[in-house]
């Protein structure tokens, strides 16, 4: 199964969740996996864009964020271990160590400020949140490839498994209601 067709089985599959998984038809190449459902969100969140500490951003770029709830929780799970959290938002790579100084930019955002890196339908919407338009799937500042799930969650990329959902949000909205920055060591420590 390729193309459209592919395409609408995988957004199906991510907007069912677990039910869908037992409906996939027998056969499908290993190529496809069927998405795993995505967190839905409140109204207003923190959300969290980790990046090193000399990048910045203008007001139309757009930052892959993580929720802020989610960030703390890979971070008790990973034992405040810099390289693993970095590996887990796929920013280094399977052999590569957490080397440089980083960030962790907090932002207070509105819901429909965000949208949600997926491959289909731009019209979508998946547990609350819009689909990213194009081109805004995959091309996200210090994300390598293959983190990108196309399903609206990060892979580890020492493992490959699945992390934490990702967001797409532009820095102009993003910074609407303040925002703090933190060295990535200080969110670590107080986690």
């Amino acid at each position: 199964m390729n193309g459209p067709r592919a395409v609408g089985v995988l957004l199906l599959a991510a907007l069912l969740g677990p039910a869908a998984h037992a409906a996939e038809p027998a056969g499908t190449p290993s190529g496809e996996q069927a998405c795993n459902a995505t967190t839905e969100l409140p109204e207003s969140l923190q959300v969290a864009w980790v990046s090193r500490l000399p990048a910045r951003a203008g007001a139309h770029t757009a930052l892959a964020v993580v929720r802020v709830a989610d960030l703390r929780r890979l971070v008790e799970e990973s034992d405040r271990d810099a390289t693993r959290v970095l590996r887990a938002l796929g920013l280094v790579g399977k052999r590569q160590e957490a080397r440089g100084a980083w960030k962790v930019t907090v932002f207070d955002v509105k819901r429909d400020w965000l949208c949600r890196p997926v491959d289909g339908p731009e019209d979508a919407t998946i547990a609350g949140v819009a689909a990213c338009p194009a081109d805004l799937q995959r091309s996200a500042r210090g994300v390598r490839a293959s983190a990108w799930s196309g399903c609206g969650y990060l892979l580890d990329t020492a493992t490959g498994t699945r992390t934490l959902d990702v967001f797409r949000v532009e820095w102009e909205s993003a910074v609407a209601w303040g925002f703090c920055v933190l060295p990535l060591r200080r969110f670590l420590d107080g986690a």
